[in-house]
């Protein structure tokens, strides 16, 4: 922020994303049930106290009107479906620092959560997959597993292995829906546009081209983030007709088939609802990439 702070840009909002699982420590770390629990109710508070104190520290007045999208914190929750399954909560914690606060003067959050989970999100870790039926987890081969083992669509599960004392069942769907915050109180939908005429939509690596514009307040969505690790996007990906630009921040390095680094951060074009070419973006510091543009 401070190498932009002269720049003779001067944008109506300045957006800050980061990558996926940007806040998680290694899931090797956990050892057994009540850590795992602790962890969670560790990751739901403090996430949201340091997304705060970014906020607090860089005020609209001296830096402008910016919108925080700090990439995701993943966390296991008992499901409510069957309290001997887990649901993958992997969330983007959203906040600004120009719009309403609570009455203690806090800055408010919006949370987006991720609807489908991923094998990547547990990469290195040992993992099978399962349908369940009849309460009961059937482990198969994705590549011998028999069609008739998905009739009647049971729900997928993955088996992980987080560390050599904790294996875990994890439900492939989430349950959870976005949240904004009014008051002391969490309400259906994200905010997505603080700044008039500006919506803005985010989507999580495996979700990405979902839309789920009945989460938002604003479905006609203009910029579309893709907060991600391991989610590449091509041109010809059909979006909501809406949709001008798709911000791309990915926090898994990869290469072209030539040989030749991928960047991790990318802005596209979207013409007719579907992506069309990249912008160049300009490095300002070591894996920090800038990237102005105007949207109708």
């Amino acid at each position: 922020m401070v190498a932009l702070k002269d720049d003779s840009f001067q944008p109506l909002v300045t957006f800050v994303t980061a990558p996926e699982l940007y806040w998680n420590i290694p899931w090797s770390s956990v050892k057994n049930v009540q850590e795992l629990k602790q962890l969670e109710v560790f990751y739901r508070r403090t996430i949201q106290q340091h997304v705060r104190q970014i906020i607090r520290a860089f005020p609209a007045r001296q830096w402008g009107r910016l919108i925080l999208l700090p990439g995701t914190n993943a966390l296991l929750t008992p499901s409510k479906q069957n309290p001997n399954r887990y649901e993958a909560l992997n969330y983007v914690v959203a906040g600004n620092n120009f719009g309403k606060r609570s009455f203690w003067g806090a800055p408010l959050i919006s949370m987006w959560p991720k609807r489908n989970t991923a094998l990547i999100d547990y990469m290195g870790l040992s993992a099978e997959q399962a349908v369940e039926k009849d309460n009961e987890l059937i482990i198969f081969d994705p590549e011998t597993a028999s069609p008739e083992l998905f009739d009647g669509d049971p729900p997928l599960v993955f088996v992980y292995q987080l560390s050599e004392t904790l294996s875990v069942n994890v439900y492939e769907l989430s349950t959870s829906t976005a949240k904004h915050q009014r008051g002391c109180r969490l309400l259906p939908l994200f905010d997505n546009q603080p700044v008039p005429d500006l919506p803005f939509g985010i989507d999580i690596c495996a979700d990405y081209g979902l839309g789920r514009l009945d989460e938002l307040r604003k479905p006609q969505v203009k910029i579309d983030f893709l907060i991600a690790a391991g989610q590449r996007t091509a041109a010809g990906k059909e979006l909501h007709q809406s949709v001008q630009y798709v911000v791309r921040n990915d926090g898994r390095m990869y290469t072209t088939p030539d040989g030749r680094p991928h960047s991790q951060c990318e802005l596209w074009t979207v013409i007719d609802g579907k992506t069309h070419t990249v912008i160049p973006a300009r490095l300002v510091t070591e894996n920090v990439w800038l990237h102005q543009f105007e949207v109708d």
